[in-house]
Formats: C-alpha cells, sequence, structure tokens
C-alpha cells in the first residue's frame, strides 16, 4: 500500500492552489475584459493591481510596481523560509502553504502582465468590494488559519 504523506498533501494543495488560480485567470483574461454580470451582487472584470492587497499603493510608475514587487518576494522567501522550519519541527503549516501558493501565484502575474489579475467583484448596492482572484482567496483563509494555529499554539 502506497503511504501518502503529509509532504504530498502540502504539495498536492500548493499545486491545486497554483493551478485553479492560473485556468481561472486565463479564462477571465478570455472573457471579462468587459464586464460580466453574473447577478445584483456578483461579475466578473479583469482588472491589473500594480500595488497590494485591495490597490493599496497601485502605481503606474515602474519604480513603485518594482519595490512593491520585490518586497512581495522577499516577504514570500521569508514565509517559505518560516514554513520549512515549521515542517521540520512536525507543525501543521497548511495555513503557509495556502499564503506560499497565493503569493506565488501572484508574483507569476506581476512577472507575465505587469500587474496582478484580479476579476471576482462582490457589489450589493453603492458597496463594491475591491476586486480579487482565487490567489488571494487562498492567501487570506492562508493567513487565517495561520492565526487559529498561533492562538491554539499559545
Amino acid at each position: 500500500m502506497i503511504k501518502v504523506t503529509k509532504k504530498f498533501w502540502y504539495s498536492l494543495i500548493f499545486g491545486l492552489v497554483i493551478i485553479l488560480d492560473r485556468i481561472t485567470k486565463l479564462e477571465a483574461l478570455a472573457t471579462y475584459m468587459q464586464r460580466g454580470i453574473v447577478n445584483d451582487w456578483l461579475s466578473f472584470e479583469v482588472s491589473f493591481n500594480r500595488g497590494i492587497s485591495w490597490s493599496m499603493f497601485h502605481s503606474q510608475h515602474v519604480w513603485v510596481f518594482t519595490t512593491i514587487s520585490l518586497i512581495i518576494v522577499g516577504i514570500t522567501l521569508l514565509l517559505g523560509v518560516y514554513a520549512y522550519a515549521r515542517w521540520l519541527n512536525k507543525q501543521a503549516i497548511v495555513g503557509e502553504v495556502l499564503v506560499l501558493a497565493g503569493s506565488v501565484s501572484n508574483i507569476i502575474d506581476r512577472v507575465l502582465y505587469g500587474g496582478v489579475v484580479d476579476f471576482i467583484i462582490f457589489s450589493y448596492k453603492d458597496w463594491v468590494f475591491p476586486a480579487f482572484n482565487v490567489a488571494d482567496v487562498a492567501i487570506v483563509c492562508g493567513v487565517g488559519i495561520m492565526l487559529l494555529e498561533y492562538y491554539k499554539e499559545s
């Protein structure tokens, strides 16, 4: 019988997040350059985020985009080192894997498109939540899991 290890599951989660994010972004780029309305609260429209979450620090200036991107790469590398150390100590790293996968996929966008491809939009009447993508969902869920793990271990 084949023994399925935690390393396998972490690798599977990492790969599935990236694949799902890449596929949905490619579909969005092919389909939703103009707004596609699903219903009163969900629509799809591609935008390119050159900043960080919720387009904070968004800028068309190359040096701002490059600086932000380098900081994101650095934080991602530090999180990778942190996750590896936790893994070596036999601690759960599901949250870290979700954040890393989402971050890596968004970094791929920064290299390929000069910004992160966001396309999911939730709204209600005059309220509109900033556009996001599958990688962003993985990052938010991962951070939530990391916080729960932190408080559980404290």
